[in-house]
C-alpha cells in the first residue's frame, strides 16, 4: 500500500481547485461522479486540513437577567409608554443582609458618580428588548445620588414625552433597572406648576430578603427641596437637580400579587421647600396627578 502523503503548495492548491471551478471546467465533467475529479478533490481537502488551524469556539455564558414589560395606561386609545423593569443580579441584598441606607443623600465623588452613570447608560443601551421607534441613545443622567449600599442613576431624554430609566448600581455594577420608554404616539407629559412636583409611583424591586422602592419625576421652577413622607421609612429627603427629583428607600419583601392588591400608595405626601425659603405640604394626589380613587384602586394590569 502506498502511504506517501501528498502535500500541495498554496499555488498548487489554487491551481487544482481552479481546475474544478464550474466556470472553467468542461461541461462534460461531472465532479460529483467523475473518479479523477473526486481523487483530486480529496487530495486538495487533505492538504488544506494539514495547513489550516480551526479556532475553538467557546459558547458565551448568558448574563443572568430577569426582564418583564407591560404596557402602561392608555389615553384616548393611544399607548402612553412601555414600562420596563429588570433585575440583573440575583443577590441584590448581599446574601440576605439588609441594605445600608440613609434617609438623606450622601456625598459621592466625581469618579464614583461617572462610573455609576457609565454603567447605567451601558445597561440601558445593551438591553436586548426591542422597542420600535424608540431611540434610547439620547438618554442622559440628570440625577446621581448615593445612599448606603447603592447609587441611584436617573436617566431621561428630556423629550416632550420623555423616556426615563432608573438604575441601582453597587460597586460599579448595575443590579436593577426600571423605567418607561415613550413612543412617537405617546402624549406629551403634563406641565408641572412652578411650586409643585409631579412623580411616578409603583417602582419596586424585590427579592425574598427585601425590596427597594423608588420615586422619580419633575419639579417646578420654584422647588429646591423635596422630602417624601414614605410609608416604610417616614421622611426621605430626595435629590433635586436640573428640574428633576429622585429618591429610594428599602422596604419589606413583596410580590406582584401583593403590589397589585395594594390599595394605598407607598408615599403619603411631601414637604416642598421653595426658592424663597418657604415650605408647603402637598398631597399624594397632587404629587401624582391622580385622584384618590385611582390611587386606592387595586391594579389588575400585571406589572412586575
Amino acid at each position: 500500500m502506498n502511504t506517501t502523503k501528498t502535500t500541495l503548495t498554496d499555488r498548487q492548491l489554487d491551481q487544482t481547485l481552479a481546475g474544478l471551478d464550474a466556470a472553467v471546467t468542461s461541461p462534460d465533467l461531472a465532479t460529483g461522479s467523475d473518479a479523477k475529479a473526486q481523487t483530486v478533490l480529496r487530495r486538495a481537502l487533505s492538504a488544506a486540513d494539514d495547513q489550516m488551524l480551526v479556532p475553538k469556539v467557546t459558547p458565551s455564558q448568558p448574563r443572568r437577567r430577569l426582564t418583564a414589560a407591560r404596557r402602561a395606561a392608555v389615553f384616548g386609545g393611544v399607548a402612553a409608554t412601555i414600562t420596563v423593569a429588570s433585575v440583573a443580579a440575583p443577590h441584590l441584598f448581599g446574601g440576605g443582609q439588609a441594605l445600608a441606607w440613609s434617609a438623606t443623600p450622601q456625598a459621592l465623588s466625581t469618579s464614583a458618580a461617572r462610573q455609576a452613570e457609565k454603567a447605567c447608560v451601558k445597561d440601558v443601551l445593551d438591553d436586548p428588548t426591542p422597542v420600535k421607534d424608540v431611540d434610547k441613545s439620547r438618554m442622559r443622567p440628570v440625577i446621581t445620588e448615593a445612599r448606603g449600599s447603592l447609587v441611584l442613576v436617573y436617566l431621561t431624554d428630556r423629550a416632550p414625552s420623555p423616556s426615563e430609566s432608573t438604575c441601582y448600581v453597587r460597586d460599579g455594577s448595575v443590579v436593577s433597572t426600571s423605567g418607561s420608554l415613550a413612543t412617537p404616539q405617546s402624549p406629551p407629559a403634563p406641565a408641572v406648576a412652578p411650586k409643585s412636583v409631579l412623580v411616578a409611583l409603583g417602582e419596586v424591586t424585590s427579592t425574598s430578603s427585601g425590596s427597594i422602592r423608588g420615586v422619580h419625576g419633575r419639579v417646578g421652577a420654584d422647588v429646591v427641596r423635596v422630602v417624601f413622607d414614605t410609608v416604610a421609612k417616614g421622611p426621605v429627603t430626595a435629590t433635586v437637580r436640573e428640574g428633576h427629583v429622585a429618591a429610594w428607600w428599602p422596604d419589606a419583601p413583596t410580590t406582584e400579587q401583593q403590589e397589585n392588591a395594594a390599595t394605598a400608595p407607598e408615599i403619603r405626601g411631601a414637604t416642598l421647600t421653595l426658592r424663597d425659603g418657604s415650605t408647603r405640604q402637598v398631597s399624594v394626589e397632587e404629587l401624582t396627578g391622580r385622584t384618590t380613587q385611582e390611587l386606592t384602586r387595586p391594579d389588575s394590569s400585571g406589572s412586575n
